[in-house]
């Protein structure tokens, strides 16, 4: 060693870091791959199982396409059931998701950055309410929600679905946190000197950054509505939803329901794998758009 030099380590040392940062590497990527086998699986067995026709769902291997693919039979049998009422699902559904997941975010929006980014009397309480409403089940809200909206003349319309999601506790708290973290205070504080308003401020200088926020806090919603069953089950006035006002996930139901028309009582599972995949295909269609602002193509 010289002088002034100073004291190596062992050689092994720096192997070690490598082993274990490698083997660190290679446990986060099995674990991640046996993550994906698990949520691909079904979704592979899904679609294969939707391309057999009712013999071959039973007689075939259960992971392997059938030699002749059933795909065209079994979704015009879908979209001509009872006189093709499965497009109307999806329009609701559509409608419900796109409308609910727009207005929430912006409402979402609004009050998290009011919780963040102002101070005034009562803010620690309404944020605490808003956090203590998480823990609320949606069972305990079904029935005074129900007494809500007869008294208000909002069941079996579509306001009486959209607008109890409107007031999404954990957008508030989600976008509370994020604008806290996204937006500087001294940024706001400039554009107040140099004379912008509060309203400008919000849409000129915050919305840009907040965007990842908006965004991911839409699909949340428009992927949490699109599944909700509960909410429009419950929300009319004790009568037989109408086929032009069911959703895709409550017209599923019904399908099964009336599927014993068509197929043998004893086995019904075939009536939910085309109506599964048809259902599903437009979640990821109507999302492709809200993907740029991931990528920052804000053009």
């Amino acid at each position: 060693m010289s002088a002034g030099g100073r004291l190596r380590g062992p050689v092994f040392g720096g192997s070690g870091t490598a082993f274990a940062r490698r083997a660190k590497t290679t446990g986060t990527t099995a674990f991640l791959a046996l993550a994906a086998v698990y949520v691909l699986v079904p979704i592979y067995w899904l679609v294969v199982a939707s391309s057999k026709s009712q013999s071959q769902l039973f007689s075939t291997q259960t992971f392997l396409p059938p030699a002749h693919l059933s795909w065209a039979s079994n979704f015009k049998g879908l979209f001509t059931f009872e006189n093709g009422d499965f497009r109307w699902w999806l329009l609701n559904s559509f409608i419900y998701s796109s409308v609910t997941a727009t207005l929430a975010a912006v409402v979402s929006t609004l009050c998290g950055y009011g919780l963040a980014k102002y101070r005034f009397r009562g803010r620690r309480v309404i944020f605490v309410l808003v956090v203590g409403s998480l823990m609320v089940p949606a069972t305990a809200l079904v029935v005074p929600l129900f007494l809500l909206e007869h008294f208000m003349g909002l069941t079996d319309t579509y306001q009486g679905v959209i607008l109890p999601l409107l007031v999404y506790p954990f957008g508030v708290y989600f976008m509370s946190i994020f604008s806290a973290e996204a937006v500087p205070d001294g940024l706001i504080d400039s554009s107040r000197v140099d004379g912008a308003g509060e309203l400008r401020t919000l849409w000129q200088i915050s919305r840009p950054l907040l965007m990842p926020g908006i965004v991911t806090l839409f699909l949340l919603s428009f992927i949490g509505t699109w599944n909700n069953y509960f909410l429009p089950l419950t929300a009319r006035n004790g009568e037989p939803l109408p086929a032009h006002g069911r959703p895709v996930r409550l017209g599923e139901q019904h399908q099964l329901g009336r599927c014993p028309a068509h197929l043998p009582r004893d086995n019904p599972g075939l009536a939910r794998l085309c109506p599964a995949d048809a259902g599903a295909v437009p979640v990821p269609a109507a999302l492709r758009g809200p993907r740029a602002q991931f990528r920052g193509d804000h053009r």
